[in-house]
């Protein structure tokens, strides 16, 4: 449907706003307005599940400039209106709204989320709730708001919530006291709670306390907002426990109304510790059959964390200057983006063949010990304890802080995070390292099981055969593992990594996981 001309001029006046503001002052806000195509797409979606003889209470609680009430005045229909209201803090944005929507009756409050969903008069005032809440990170949102906003969720609905969650968790949790029962909720929200530690609290409420209608994600590659990088979904309930066999509808890419993917998913006994994604559904119902997986065959642990790379990763002039011994340096790699190959061949010495080697520096001798036979060296550590480094998160929770972890150099690499290009090609790239070199946790070390190291050693020529067979994972793949965000954005941890299946196997390959039983 086309937009109609009190759209058109309200998207206009809402890019003016947008202008007199900081990019920087957006993301700390989590301002990024919905699109109005998806906002119709979102609105459309939840009138149908209120029945036409329920007249629509409306509430928008993080309006902006009104763009789900905008698109709700197109949506409604034969649906009544009783009343609809919208809550934003800006009142700059607020003023569009109040300016355009002044003859619809539409209530526009400037106020905060949070005190209105506390107001006793508000408590299951509304029946249809439309709205793409702040994506505030836990770092912009100030202590004591927080510990405020989570005792509020554990006194209303019981739950914990972590201090990494990002604003939006708590504006969809304590909107349940604001929903009138049989109410219909619909979030645009990042869709990271899908899978992160931190959003249980979420899948649990959806999973126990309201019936969850669907989750529509988006594919990462398509960003829903012009200048924001956040994968994101479209969350669809109803304020009503879940009974019997209820199933929700899981989706995924192409867009709400025509998904690319799209899996009906149990509700009774969901495990909201699981993560929620098609691999895990796929897994639940039997669909993958027997895969073969990198697990089965590495041992994946994450790179070196030093705390301080600009101070611990040093180059040739550094170790001359200070007369570093070679003992306490072990060669290291530079991020993916500046390895051009995905064969590291070494030098003679072990180095990698690369530009610019550079070292970590690796000393475990106590402070006194250095101080007493390595006088270069502690005068190196003496400059950085100037900076203030040992005082450092990673580095004050070492033994002596300038100690490292450790780390054997692994034949295979992985990086730990990368972008889609959007031809296809998977975003996680896998190198093959001749070299004595370890890595920064931008990579993942990969160590191949004894069984795997027999046959790669038996013909060497398997290496890179196994190397071409990781790169040629697909992007599905990765998505149904890692994580993604807005922009193409993909990451993989050390747990997820383990699960990424192989397309096929060569010959050679089969039976080394029976092998591998064998052997333990």
């Amino acid at each position: 449907m086309k937009p109609s001309v009190t759209e058109q001029e309200r998207f206009k006046l809402q890019l003016d706003v947008d202008r007199t503001k900081s990019q920087e002052e957006r993301n700390i806000h989590g301002q990024f307005s919905t699109p109005y195509v998806l906002a119709s797409q979102i609105v459309a979606r939840s009138l149908a599940e209120l029945p036409l003889s329920a007249p629509v209470s409306f509430l928008e609680p993080a309006l902006g400039s009104g763009v789900f009430y905008s698109a709700l005045m197109q949506e409604i229909r034969d649906h009544a209106i009783l009343e609809a209201v919208g809550v934003e803090q800006d009142e700059a944005y607020a003023k569009i709204a109040t300016k355009l929507f002044i003859d619809k009756d539409f209530k526009v409050l400037v106020q905060d989320y949070f005190a209105f969903a506390r107001a006793p008069g508000n408590r299951s005032r509304f029946n249809l709730l439309c709205t793409n809440p702040p994506y505030v990170r836990h770092h912009h949102i100030e202590s004591s708001l927080k510990q405020e906003l989570q005792i509020l969720v554990s006194d209303n609905l019981g739950l914990k919530i972590s201090g990494l969650s990002g604003l939006y968790m708590y504006f969809v949790l304590l909107a349940d006291v604001l929903l009138a029962p049989d109410g219909v909720a619909s979030w645009l929200i990042p869709s990271e709670f899908l899978y992160v530690n931190y959003g249980q609290p979420l899948r649990d409420y959806l999973s126990k306390q309201v019936t969850l209608l669907s989750i529509h994600q988006f594919d990462p590659d398509t960003v829903q907002f012009d200048d924001a990088l956040v994968s994101s979904c479209v969350v669809t309930y109803k304020k009503t426990r879940p009974i019997g066999t209820a199933s929700f509808t899981f989706s995924f890419g192409g867009s709400i109304s025509h998904p690319a993917e799209t899996r009906i998913v149990d509700l009774i006994n969901r495990d909201s510790a699981q993560k929620w994604s098609l691999l895990h559904f796929d897994q639940e119902e039997g669909l993958l059959g027997e895969r073969d997986t990198v697990g089965d065959f590495f041992e994946i642990r994450r790179g070196v964390a030093t705390g301080a790379n600009e101070f611990f990763i040093i180059d040739p002039a550094v170790i001359k200057e200070y007369s570093i011994p070679r003992k306490f340096l072990k060669p290291i790699l530079p991020s993916p983006r500046y390895l051009t190959q995905a064969v590291i061949e070494a030098n003679p010495d072990g180095t990698p063949k690369i530009d610019k080697v550079k070292f970590l520096l690796d000393c475990n001798l106590p402070p006194d010990v250095v101080k007493e036979q390595y006088p270069g060296l502690w005068k190196y550590l003496q400059s950085g304890k100037k900076q203030g480094l040992h005082e450092r998160y990673l580095c004050a929770s070492k033994e002596a802080w300038y100690f490292q972890e450790k780390r054997a150099p692994s034949l295979y690499l992985a990086s730990y995070m990368g972008r889609s290009n959007g031809n296809g090609q998977a975003p996680i790239r896998f190198f093959l390292n001749h070299s004595q070199a370890i890595a920064t946790n931008v990579f993942l070390h990969l160590y191949p099981k004894p069984a795997l190291m027999s046959l790669l050693n038996e013909n060497p020529e398997r290496m890179k055969e196994l190397l071409d067979l990781m790169n040629a994972i697909p992007l599905q793949e990765f998505m149904r593992v890692g994580r993604a965000y807005g922009g193409g954005l993909h990451k993989v941890e050390p747990g997820e990594l383990k699960n990424l299946a192989f397309s096929q196997l060569p010959e050679w390959m089969k039976g080394v996981v029976e092998k591998q039983m064998v052997l333990i």
